[in-house]
């Protein structure tokens, strides 16, 4: 439980890594806007007739090293009581939010090396925002070899209502300077292989794990300001395009598998754990830089 928690907010972390070059400690001075959308088809529990999708829309907006982002998903239900998730076989929940606030800085130090500091706040909730949020931060050692590749270690501390941990952290990656050809990133959550083209269009391939805890609301028939925890792996291929210098688009099948769902009462006790059955969906963004 708390290692999943802990990769969660790092992936959080690392959605703002992208404010800067690669290597270089230089920050983009603009704004940059990406809009996103995903579904994941219906599928059920494992033992039991209930199915359910998820609709997932969002923003977010970078600035130099700053990173404000929302997250609304939507779920669709079919005969919701056959899993006990709610009482009087209600649906659980409908609508879940997730806000987040996050901050990534490279400091140069010397020859190869430099140093990457971040930091953030979360809040993802039903209705009701009190015990809600959560915060992270990470430090990381990052060395540069000539041929490409880059080392970094380190470390991330977590803080939720539900659990707070501190755990050590590694990566890999691979890239060239011109943005062709072939690039990688290997490490926990995000695992991707990427080969570009052209400047205009490239084609990436990886698995992303993630974990996130929604506060309940106060009334909900599932747990009564309690929480709901979903994690799963996500296994993707996206096209990307360049139409323009200051837009990308974004695009690809994913398949979801190791599915689990938590329910939590207030006092963050579990009460329940639930399997889902692996699903596929499709996902599209639009990135524009000013």
């Amino acid at each position: 439980m708390r290692k999943c928690l802990a990769w969660f907010f790092f992936s959080l972390l690392a959605m703002s890594s992208a404010v800067y070059a690669e290597g270089q400690g230089w920050y983009n001075q603009g704004l940059e806007l990406k809009s996103g959308l995903e579904h994941t088809f219906k599928s059920g529990f494992k033992d039991h007739e209930t199915e359910v999708s998820l609709t997932r829309y969002g923003v977010q907006a970078d600035y130099s090293f700053f990173t404000l982002g929302y997250e609304y998903s939507l779920y669709s239900w079919n005969d919701p009581g056959d899993a006990g998730i709610a009482e009087n076989g209600d649906n659980p929940w409908d609508g879940l939010n997730n806000i987040y606030l996050a901050a990534d800085v490279l400091f140069p130090l010397r020859d190869d090396w430099s140093l990457n500091v971040a930091a953030g706040i979360s809040s993802s909730f039903e209705k009701e925002v009190s015990r809600s949020f959560g915060g992270s931060a990470r430090i990381i050692f990052r060395r540069a070899f000539d041929n490409g590749w880059t080392a970094g270690i380190g470390a991330v501390g977590v803080y939720h209502p539900v659990r707070s941990i501190f755990i050590p952290a590694v990566g890999l990656a691979y890239a060239k300077p011109a943005g062709e050809g072939w690039s990688a990133r290997i490490g926990v959550p995000v695992t991707m292989v990427r080969y570009g083209l052209n400047q205009d269009f490239a084609l990436q391939a990886g698995a992303n794990y993630s974990a996130r805890i929604y506060r309940l609301e106060d009334r909900s028939p599932v747990s009564e300001k309690g929480y709901f925890r979903e994690r799963s792996v996500r296994l993707g291929v996206q096209a990307e395009w360049n139409p323009a210098d200051n837009m990308i688009l974004q695009a690809g099948p994913y398949y979801m598998v190791a599915r689990k769902w938590q329910i939590f009462d207030r006092r963050d006790n579990r009460l329940n754990s639930m399997d889902l059955k692996s699903a596929p969906g499709m996902e599209a963004s639009l990135t524009w830089r000013f």
